[in-house]
């Protein structure tokens, strides 16, 4: 499955296979692009806001450069002169400060993920990712490894609702399991029906 995302010159892409996320980046100044296991993003998030440098150098110049003429042409008498400058460079400033880029920042251990923050696609990515993440940590986390003491197992599993992979329930049903270990195999809990732990 592939989501792409286009802002002014910013496009991303994300194409999501089932252990890894391909992930792309570009816009005007340079581009990106990294594989990344899911495991491996971070549930941390930030935010980023750009704007069009362009619009804001070129609104100061023509606000300047209007005001100028217009004053000169206000000296000698000659109309309103250079009040199409004004005008432009006005409104530039006023994309610049309207119309900003926002993103989302997803750290992982390759870069930061950047989604667009605007319209349904990101919150579409970030539902995306979380979901096939808390998968990849159960596939890869959630299981009793032999030899693990019961303080292990509990902080194997603390670690796992942390991250999201376990909800309360889960944990829940996973250390009344370990607590049940403690007080000897005969006492243990056994796996629940069609749920098989790694």
């Amino acid at each position: 499955m592939e989501i792409s995302q286009k802002r002014s010159s910013a496009r991303t892409a994300y194409t999501f296979h089932d252990d890894r996320l391909d992930y792309s980046w570009k816009d005007s100044s340079g581009s990106r692009g990294f594989s990344v296991r899911y495991v491996d993003i971070s549930r941390d998030r930030q935010t980023l806001t750009e704007r069009n440098v362009w619009l804001r150098n070129a609104g100061y110049f023509w606000t300047a450069l209007g005001v100028l003429l217009l004053s000169i042409s206000l000296n000698e008498g000659s109309g309103a002169k250079g009040s199409l400058w004004l005008v432009l460079g006005i409104g530039c400033l006023a994309a610049y400060y309207a119309y900003p880029t926002k993103y989302k920042l997803l750290p992982s251990e390759k870069g930061n993920l950047l989604v667009l923050d605007h319209g349904a696609d990101g919150a579409r990515i970030e539902a995306e990712i979380e979901q096939r993440r808390a998968a990849q940590f159960r596939q890869e986390y959630d299981f009793f490894p032999e030899g693990e003491s019961p303080g292990q197992l509990r902080n194997r599993f603390n670690w796992l609702h942390r991250e999201g992979a376990l909800d309360d329930a889960e944990l829940q049903d996973r250390l009344a399991r370990v607590e049940a270990l403690e007080r000897g195999p005969e006492q243990a809990i056994p796996e629940p029906p069609n749920r098989t732990l790694n």
